[in-house]
Parts: C-alpha cells; structure tokens; sequence
C-alpha cells in the first residue's frame, strides 16, 4: 500500500469516526438537561460538519466544497448567537411596552470596582 492510499484510507476512516461522534453530540442536545449543553451540543455537531466537509474536500478535490464549509460556519455562527439572544431575553417581558424600553433606558452608574 502506497502512502497516498493509506492517507485516504485514514481520512475515510476520520469520516466515519467524526460521524459517530457527531450522533454522540446530537444524543446530548436531545437529551440537554440544561439550555446551554444543547447549544454547545449543537454548536460541537456544526463543527465537526465542517470537518466533514473540509474532508471530503480534499478526498474528492473539490475546492467548492470549502466555499460550502465557509457559508456553513457562518450561518452556523448566526444560529448559535440568534438562539442565545433569545434564550437570554426575559420571557415576563414585552419588549413593545414602553415601562420596559431596552433602547432608550438611561445608564445606571456602576459602583466602583475595589480590590
């Protein structure tokens, strides 16, 4: 066996060894038991697609599958910062009643930070 072959033989072999983990991964976001662990979860399962895809790149030696991989993780990015801002945001509050402005409010001063 030549070392090219066993260099794809490896990276074919990576595949399937990232794809079991990424099932591992969505086990975790089903099952949580908090927030958080879901979105890591979740933000783990897109990294490792990346790697997928980066892979299988190089393995078909196709470059289009890297502009692929890069949109990926851009949108991936978004999902994860859209889901943590709504998740943070108070859920009791109506942000359309002008008690509770979120643009407008004047800052507090903060205390002074003592060592």
């Amino acid at each position: 066996m030549n070392p090219a072959d066993a260099y794809d033989l490896l990276l074919r072999c990576s595949v399937l060894l990232i794809t079991v983990l990424i099932f591992a991964c969505l086990v975790r976001a089903i099952l949580g038991p908090r927030f958080t662990d879901r979105i890591v979860a979740i933000n783990i399962i897109s990294t490792k697609v990346i790697i997928i895809i980066a892979i299988l790149a190089y393995l078909f030696r196709n470059d289009t599958l890297l502009d692929s991989a890069i949109v990926y993780a851009m949108i991936s990015f978004l999902a994860v910062v859209v889901l943590s801002k709504c998740y943070l945001l108070p859920h009791h509050v109506n942000p359309a009643d002008p008690e509770h402005d979120f643009h407008n409010r004047e800052e507090e001063e903060a205390e002074p930070y003592d060592r």
